[in-house]
């Protein structure tokens, strides 16, 4: 079985769509999240990592590709805002 397990909280996510619309309602720190997505064999972009709390959240999630190309160059990967432009923070 593989997601995350179910939550007692009701504030927090239950799978992969849950998580994500709890990530854009909820900024951590002063930075906008990343998210690492990574171009899957059907020409998909996937969300597969997220970067948080940082000083430069961009930044970091840029250092975080260039290692992931270091493992698999041939795979494309890129970062993207991971929050909802309202100003909440989480």
């Amino acid at each position: 079985m593989s997601g995350l397990p179910a939550c007692t909280n009701s504030d927090e996510p239950v799978g992969y769509h849950a998580l994500e619309g709890y990530v854009g309602r909820h900024q951590v720190g002063a930075d906008a999240d990343q998210w690492i997505e990574m171009l899957n064999g059907g020409g998909e972009w996937e969300r597969t990592g997220l970067i948080f709390g940082y000083l430069d959240d961009r930044g970091e999630c840029e250092k975080a590709i260039a290692g992931l190309k270091q493992e698999n160059y041939a795979r494309q990967y890129r970062c993207s805002p991971a929050n909802v432009r309202s100003g909440t923070k989480g």
